[in-house]
């Protein structure tokens, strides 16, 4: 913390720094994330006597060069510039900058209500409603056609899928279940998907209610510039459904999940039909995205725990075992068996 401030102090008329802040004296809030795959710190920094930030900053928890910072440095700089005025609803980077041997990232800091899941259960509609129409608008300003990026299926579906089947353990039930995933987001190689761009963790804590009363989004580390359509879609939903659900106590997922988009009664179908619609999604494509969203994210999680202070890189019997009892692999599995 106090490396951070000393720079902040040194650095304060470079930076431009009163543009964001009236004054020089600023009190200073810790947050360390506590899932297991978190390599970072980060500190929210208020003009003192204020209770809103203005500042935030990312920090390494290990000195040296950050694989995790610089993406989503590369990240906020792609998706602000992907159109003129940018997005208000998204942080702005002041500086990416290295300081006593730590590599950092300060942003201007979102003021507002965080869209929790309390938050949740009371409004879902409107919740629903504003983070899908903000995801449209998203997907609309950075969509291209994925014809102009002739490895897209791989970077974004094959390699993932084949770097897990090396990596991970797999039982010869999960084989099969691997093996009827590829089969099934095969035909989005030629389904003439637009690519768009991917937060790829669209939930608590990353959402939040802004002062105009517009969704404002935070943490880009997981994004891609061309990702997958329906990714984030898919994922808010389930969150809005694991929030109505108080799964976080019961531990109870697929009831949540089901419910959501399973069934006549699926409430989370009006939302995806506004979403296919607007890009526009063939709806022979969404099973398929839909399926692999929940592999995609499980094979993430790998991703981030490879970059973790003391990792070796190898998927060991704790770690499998671990993956096997994450909600996103057993939403996958879930998903995988009831393609119908």
């Amino acid at each position: 913390m106090n490396m951070i401030l000393t720079y902040l102090h040194d650095n304060w008329d470079r930076l431009h720094l009163d543009q964001v802040s009236p004054t020089r004296k600023l009190s200073t809030v810790m947050i360390t994330p506590r899932f297991r795959a978190s390599s970072h710190v980060v500190y929210l920094f208020m003009p003192q006597g204020r209770p809103e930030p203005v500042l935030v900053a990312k920090v390494p928890r290990l000195a040296g060069p950050s694989a995790s910072v610089s993406r989503e440095v590369a990240n906020l700089r792609a998706v602000q510039a992907s159109r003129p005025a940018g997005f208000t609803s998204i942080p702005h980077i002041i500086a990416f900058d290295e300081y006593a041997s730590r590599q950092f990232l300060l942003e201007t800091a979102l003021v507002g209500k965080p869209m929790d899941p309390p938050a949740v259960r009371s409004e879902p509609e409107r919740c629903c409603e504003a983070v899908i129409t903000w995801l449209g608008d998203l997907h609309e300003a950075t969509q291209r056609p994925s014809h102009t990026e002739p490895d897209w299926f791989e970077n974004l579906v094959a390699e993932p899928i084949q770097r897990f089947a090396n990596l991970f353990p797999l039982t010869s039930e999960e084989m099969e279940w691997l093996t009827e995933t590829q089969d099934l987001v095969a035909p989005l190689r030629k389904a003439g998907l637009p690519l768009v761009f991917e937060h790829g963790d669209l939930s608590h804590p990353n959402v939040m209610w802004l002062g105009d009363g517009q969704p404002g989004v935070v943490d880009w580390e997981l994004a891609a510039a061309q990702g997958l359509p329906g990714y984030d879609m898919f994922f808010f939903l389930n969150y809005v459904a694991f929030a109505k659900h108080h799964t976080r106590t019961s531990g109870n997922y697929l009831p949540a999940f089901r419910e959501a988009f399973f069934g006549e009664t699926a409430w989370a179908v009006r939302y995806i039909r506004s979403y296919a619609q607007r890009l526009p999604l063939a709806a022979e494509t969404l099973a398929p995205i839909f399926v692999f969203t929940w592999l995609r994210y499980t094979i993430s999680l790998l991703g981030r725990l490879d970059e973790a202070p003391g990792s070796s890189g190898e998927i060991g019997v704790e770690t499998a075992a671990w993956l096997r009892q994450n909600r996103y692999y057993q939403l996958w599995r879930e998903a995988i068996t009831h393609t119908h």
